[in-house]
């Protein structure tokens, strides 16, 4: 074929395409369930310049901060700190931890202002499992228990740091740099930090440990953790993660400084630095509690949130949405927003409605709002953004949920190349 005619027919094609897009078949796909204009993203810094790296950029915390930005932590090949600043509408990357792999659920601040993180390793990595199983009546339970022991084995301890966003978010850092953080030391030997908060009283910073499930204190004046009981003596494998431990996820504090979260048989439990011990509610949290001969297993906590006025929501493993009043000691069962398990992240709105992000990890996570005047749950559909022609993306697995001062609802993709997703709620 003539090399001019060839190069006339390209142009023509090119031309048709940008002329009449509807004949060329195109592969954007928009969500039918709510208005696509309310759903934007953002990269985690700026792109070929200071952007955190794939394989360390799956948010799993996030923390809506005291001067309004919002804080998150990363796991993966290395943990990232960063921010979303809504003056310049971006991303800033605040640094990585060298040599941590995973800041899990674990984010807080105090009433100085100062963010803490804590970290273990990469809990979104696949357990390298055994091959061999003995014979056995527990065989398969027994054998996951002593992989995730050898993993751990070797493993120094998961370690708290402390972040000054006073000198440190005024930094400009490139990939390689290090976040400006204080190591506060390990908080349990040969296990990482699954959770933390911080009591709003006294300050002292509660957290749960993986794999051994311990809950442990941290004095802030003292500079000293303290290992405050076992959460849970059973180890079960729930799921859906079967190659989890299932140990609680999340802690809350309730308005008169006790710490909550789930323990032994799926109930809620208490700790009060005032009795120094860890105490059952006798309320259980709901889920799929399979009463047949041999089994043994029951939900945790996968996320809380907290309202104005002290009421606690609660989301847990088996895809169940609860509410707590800790003044009348009574739980309520809201249901599941959809079928398959895993409340993954929860967060009050400005609106008055909850947000959440229900899926298991092997399908599309969905957005979901639940109105506690009456009307429900309303399915919002799995998250994906079109802006193209200049940006599209569809997000699967998402682990982490904040609110912005002004309403914008923030969730963390926990993918290999994760970004910060924004919901903005109708008026």
């Amino acid at each position: 074929m003539n090399p001019i005619k060839s190069l006339r027919r390209v142009a023509f094609i090119c031309a048709a395409v940008l002329l009449f897009p509807q004949r060329a078949n195109p592969q954007h796909w928009v969500n039918p369930d709510f208005e696509c204009h309310r759903l934007d993203l953002r990269e985690l810094g700026y792109p070929e310049v200071n952007q955190i790296p794939a394989n360390s950029s799956a948010i799993t915390s996030l923390l809506t901060g005291a001067n309004g930005m919002i804080y998150g932590g990363t796991s993966g090949e290395e943990a990232y700190l960063f921010l979303y600043d809504a003056s310049i509408n971006k991303v800033r990357h605040l640094g990585k931890i060298a040599g941590q792999e995973g800041i899990h659920h674990a984010l807080a601040q105090d009433s100085a202002g100062f963010i803490y993180a804590g970290t273990g390793k990469n809990i979104l990595q696949p357990l390298e499992l055994t091959k061999k199983i003995a014979p056995g009546r527990d065989s398969i339970s027994d054998a996951l228990w002593n992989d995730i022991r050898k993993a751990y084995a070797g493993y120094e301890g998961g370690r708290l740091y402390r972040y000054d966003p006073k000198s440190g978010d005024r930094q400009v850092l490139l990939p390689g740099d290090r976040s400006p953080v204080e190591d506060l030391g390990i908080a349990v030997p040969n296990n990482g930090i699954y959770a933390l908060v911080v009591h709003p009283a006294t300050g002292a910073i509660y957290g749960i440990s993986y794999p051994s499930g311990r809950l442990f204190e941290y004095q802030i004046g003292q500079k000293k953790f303290r290992d405050l009981g076992e959460l849970d003596s059973a180890v079960i494998f729930h799921g859906p993660e079967r190659d989890w431990r299932s140990l609680p996820r999340a802690l809350v504090c309730d308005e008169a400084g006790r710490v909550y979260t789930s323990g032994k048989g799926g109930f809620l439990v208490s700790y009060d630095p005032g009795k120094g011990a860890i105490e059952s509610t006798g309320l259980r949290i709901p889920g799929e509690y399979y009463p047949v001969q041999a089994y043994t297993g029951h939900p945790v906590v996968e996320y809380f949130a907290k309202t104005e006025k002290g009421l606690i929501y609660g989301g847990t493993s088996d895809g169940y949405l609860f509410s707590f009043d800790p003044l009348k000691r009574k739980l309520v069962n809201l249901g599941k927003p959809r079928v398959s398990r895993r409340l993954r992240a929860l967060s009050v709105g400005k609106d008055g409605r909850l947000y959440m992000v229900a899926g298991e990890r092997f399908e599309p996570c969905r957005l979901f709002s639940f109105d506690p005047s009456g009307s429900g749950f309303r399915d919002l559909g799995v998250l994906a953004v079109d802006r193209s022609p200049y940006y599209s993306w569809r997000g699967y697995q998402f682990d982490a949920m904040t609110t912005g001062p002004d309403g914008t609802v923030y969730i963390g993709e926990s993918e290999r190349r994760s970004h910060l997703f924004l919901y903005i709620p109708p008026q």
